[in-house]
């Protein structure tokens, strides 16, 4: 699992820039829509603003935390190390799953967006 969540961070990882606009941008939205936008716009485009958000947040966070080696380690270490090491991989599985349920909770919340805004659009 830590592998693959390597492999896609060092895919992600020049995308940070954007995802970090792209949270601004979403953040100044919903901002907009609490403060000067009209109740209609705000029901109908604040939650898809804050999951937007969000999830460019969470993209980030993967992009930044997991972009580095994996520690191993070798037969000839002690130890204290041997068991920093397994700790270090314990606290980044745990990150991982961490990870996973946040990007499970937007998706989730971005599907329920995505119908609304199409039950509004076309059966209404």
């Amino acid at each position: 699992m830590l592998i693959f969540y390597q492999r896609w961070s060092r895919r992600l990882y020049r995308l940070r820039p954007l995802f970090i606009v792209l949270c601004v941008g979403a953040a100044a939205v919903f901002v907009w829509l609490l403060f000067s936008g009209t109740p209609q716009q705000g029901q109908q485009w604040q939650l898809s603003a804050v999951v937007t958000a969000l999830t460019a947040l969470i993209l980030w966070v993967w992009a930044t935390l997991f972009h580095t080696d994996l520690p191993v380690s070798a037969p000839g270490q002690g130890f204290a190390t041997r068991i920093k090491i397994r700790l270090h991989l314990m606290m980044l599985y745990i990150l991982a799953l961490l990870v996973s349920v946040l990007l499970l909770a937007t998706t989730y919340l971005g599907l329920r967006v995505l119908k609304g805004i199409i039950a509004n659009l076309f059966f209404s």
